[in-house]
């Protein structure tokens, strides 16, 4: 035990960067992964048709003024395709990981011990409300901001107490810098000089307060210099329309660990959000009291509410409640003060206890408590992530070739939403591609400038549990025909034991030249031109059939799929592309691509065979192979031995 501690006193800001880093990839590692998404369309568009020049002189997409931020950007897109995305994605994961380490450091030189710093740098690390922020490259602002924040109170500390001047300008830099990369900089000089005050007291800071003062005229001449650009916006005072909403928005981030529970009692008891946000804010209030007259360190806590306070500020007055609401990273700098305000009272409620062993066992239920319901949050948000990009993928994967442009898309869902919020204030949604943009912007961006479209046609929609929205206007039977023609290859999501698939089902050729020799003839309808049958993936098999349309018929197409004792195992019956087009819609001359699918058990009797036909009310069509009626009219096109 003894080795253990003087290993800890040694090297307790390595293993604090250590344990923040593993925390840092562990919840959120699985961002490399990701591609450019939601506002990054619009913005790496934008970052496509711009110099640095531009970004440092004029307003970025929307009207935003965030040079420091777009310049890392400009820089990741220097990659090629596929690179890029993991080079920014790296960079928002190591500017995260760096906040964890300097909150670490702010906390121990504002007087505190190593146990607490390592909390406060974990709690920040798994703090929930960041579950948009990290693995979403535009949220890159946030994370800079925070950073440039950090390290300019740190170093400002630093100088204080040791009177080093070059501490000094490494603060006064940082001060400037932060309202260039996200508008809630202009906070930084007040953070930072109040914090100086509240350490070391005004008395002693009064020899600091020309570089407080010229840090807070560094950054009131940064914030002009942005109001002087044209085309950046101008500073909004709409959120003070809602400002009871907004107080209760931040407070519901104060008061974060109690908001699970919060969260539970609105779902399922029916209880007033608001009434137990401000009924948990009395209860902390009470417990900051207690704390701050028993201990006597009314400095650390009214430090830290000061954080929130100014970080909540810009954002409270300039958005309305309904923008708070779908956007937690508002939280990201605010987030400092929260998590350093609760590392404190779980490290003072174990100082309660004379016991060494009882005090380890507070921090621990307290600690892990926050720390568990944290990541089994972040968790959960990253499922939806994962299922959602494994969809991207394959839209991708489809974009990989010019040949099978222009593409077309069904039903492809543009966010998921769980349909219990964990959160009573917090929208728990992942949106892969906003309402403003579109699925040829997300190609374009991540792979390839290639044709693509999204449509959403209701006769074949499927509900599922997490599904929230989807890409495209909503079309009809008719539209459907004429989208399948339009493009050159066809995809329709569809909902398969609660994953989310997206399957190429084909494409149609209009006026095509008849087939002079068609594999098969079904009197009274259309005949296949060449059928086919390949392993697709994961266990599906793919049923190619390239049908010839005389006209429309009214009828119905099924696949049957056959064991070795002629017993039906599985099927895969309906109209032409994945049920939407049917047999009543085709034209004489269309060439009909179509695509199925289906998969069978491991224990099925084998060789499988694979039929196909025809049928309405009265029958089924008869079906010739070379002039050869088949068996039940169902004409054999395969036979598969899996």
């Amino acid at each position: 035990m003894k080795h253990w501690h003087r290993l800890w006193e040694k090297h307790h800001a390595g293993m604090t960067a250590i344990a923040s880093g593993i925390l840092v990839v562990t919840c959120y590692g699985f961002a490399l992964q990701l591609p450019f998404f939601f506002d990054d369309l619009p913005v790496m568009t934008w970052l496509g048709h711009h110099s640095i020049a531009d970004i440092w002189t004029r307003s970025s997409e929307g009207s935003y003024f965030r040079p420091l931020a777009f310049s890392i950007y400009k820089f990741g897109l220097s990659f090629p395709f596929g690179v890029r995305q993991v080079v920014l994605h790296a960079v928002n994961l190591l500017i995260y990981w760096l906040n964890a380490i300097l909150i670490s450091r702010l906390v121990k030189v504002r007087g505190k011990g190593p146990g607490q710093a390592l909390l406060t740098s974990a709690l920040y690390a798994v703090f929930p409300f960041m579950f948009l922020a990290v693995p979403w490259i535009t949220a890159l602002p946030h994370h800079l901001v925070t950073m440039l924040t950090l390290l300019a109170t740190y170093a400002a500390l630093r100088a204080a107490r040791d009177g080093i001047m070059q501490w000094w300008g490494i603060s006064l830099t940082a001060t400037l810098l932060a309202p260039f990369a996200h508008e809630s900089g202009v906070m930084c000089s007040a953070i930072v000089g109040s914090l100086v005050i509240l350490q070391y007291g005004l008395c002693q800071s009064r020899r600091h307060l020309s570089a407080i003062a010229l840090g807070g005229a560094l950054n009131v001449s940064a914030v002009l210099l942005r109001s002087q650009l044209p085309g950046v916006n101008n500073v909004s005072l709409e959120g003070l329309g809602d400002w009871l909403q907004n107080i209760m928005f931040f407070l519901h981030g104060l008061t974060y660990p109690a908001a699970p529970l919060i969260g539970w009692l609105v779902r399922t008891r029916g209880w007033q959000d608001f009434t137990l946000i401000a009924v948990a804010t009395a209860i902390l209030i009470a417990i900051l009291l207690g704390l701050a007259l028993r201990r006597r360190e009314w400095r650390w806590i009214a430090g830290c509410l000061w954080w929130w306070g100014c970080a909540a500020l810009p954002v409270s007055i300039s958005f309305r409640y309904g923008a708070l609401y779908i956007a937690p990273r508002f939280y990201a700098l605010a987030s400092v003060g929260i998590v350093a305000l609760w590392a404190y009272v779980a490290f003072e409620a174990g100082k309660l206890l004379r016991t060494r062993w009882g005090q380890w066992l507070i921090w621990a239920l307290l600690a892990g408590t926050i720390l568990t319901q944290s990541i089994a949050f972040l968790y959960r948000q990253r499922a939806l992530f994962l299922k959602l990009n494994d969809v991207y993928e394959v839209v991708l994967a489809a974009a990989k070739d010019e040949e099978d442009a222009p593409l077309g898309f069904v039903n492809l869902p543009s966010s998921l939403a769980w349909p219990e919020k964990t959160h009573a204030l917090i929208r728990e949604t992942v949106v892969f591609i906003p309402p403003y943009s579109n699925i040829r912007e997300f190609v374009g961006v991540n792979r390839n400038p290639w044709e693509a479209q999204a449509v959403m046609c209701p006769p074949v929609l499927q509900a599922a549990e997490q599904i929230y929205g989807f890409q495209g206007e909503g079309i009809g039977w008719e539209e459907m025909r004429q989208f399948a023609i339009d493009h050159r290859s066809v995809w329709l999501t569809r909902y398969y034991e609660g994953e989310i698939v997206l399957l190429h089902v084909g494409a149609i050729t209009a006026n095509a030249t008849p087939s002079t020799a068609p594999f098969v003839r079904f009197t009274g309808g259309p005949v296949i031109e060449s059928a086919s049958v390949q392993k697709a993936q994961d266990g599906w098999w793919a049923v190619a059939i390239t049908w010839i349309a005389t006209g429309p018929v009214d009828a119905e197409i099924f696949v049957h799929v056959q064991d070795a004792d002629g017993n039906l195992v599985t099927q895969a019956d309906g109209p032409a592309l994945g049920g939407m087009v049917p047999l009543w819609l085709w034209q004489a001359g269309d060439r009909i691509h179509d695509v199925r699918y289906f998969t069978v058990s491991e224990d099925v009797k084998t060789p499988l065979t694979v039929r196909v036909g025809i049928y309405n009310k009265y029958g089924r069509f008869p079906a010739f192979i070379d002039s050869t009626s088949n068996p039940d009219d169902a004409a054999t096109i395969a036979t598969l031995t899996p």
